[in-house]
């Protein structure tokens, strides 16, 4: 079971991580040609980056 929550946390920490660098450096997404809003990786940088404190806290 630690495997698995070093694992999830790892990967959620490198969401978290492209997500903050999308921010940084103001990469724009284009999908379905729709932009995707900034808020979408402030959001998403928030909610993988708790999961991943989360992760490596019960580990």
């Amino acid at each position: 079971m630690k495997n698995y929550i070093a694992i999830s946390g790892s990967i959620f920490a490198i969401v978290a991580f492209s997500h903050l660098i999308r921010i940084v450096d103001g990469w724009e997404v284009v999908v379905n040609g729709q932009a995707v809003p900034m808020t979408i990786s402030y959001m998403a940088f928030v909610a993988t980056g708790l999961l991943a404190v989360w992760a490596f806290r019960a580990k």
